[in-house]
């Protein structure tokens, strides 16, 4: 995985944006649910899993945050969280869809933060 960072988008309606607010994590629909035939699950749309998705390509979460919006009539305004990929443990890391450089991270990702639209993320490897 290339890059110090991993991206997910979200309408900032989002009950996550609040979480990440408040603790800084992000956790999965249903954490009971990890395995390969969970990730596949999730794969192929049923996001109620234990993991949740990740892109390491800021512009495709940016998409996939304003399709969300478009697909429950929300505002329109997105919100980008960022996790730094060293900061995850590598076996909860698992490849996802191919065409959105997809990566599921299994149960709560801690450690995230709020991406601002300024931000020197490609280059910042604290």
């Amino acid at each position: 995985m290339d890059g110090a960072w991993l991206y997910r988008g979200v309408p900032r309606e989002s009950p996550e944006l609040e979480d990440v607010r408040a603790t800084g994590e992000v956790r999965p629909l249903r954490p009971d649910r990890t395995g390969e035939y969970w990730r596949h699950v999730h794969i192929h749309g049923d996001t109620e899993t234990g993991y949740t998705s990740w892109t390491a390509d800021r512009s495709l979460a940016e998409a996939a945050a304003e399709d969300c919006c478009d697909n429950y009539d929300l505002s329109g305004r997105i919100v980008i969280l960022r996790v730094r990929v060293h900061s995850l443990s590598e076996d909860r890391i698992f490849p996802g869809r191919d065409d959105e450089d997809e990566y599921l991270i299994e149960g709560t990702v801690e450690g995230v933060t709020i991406s601002e639209e300024g931000d020197e993320e490609e280059d910042d490897y604290e």
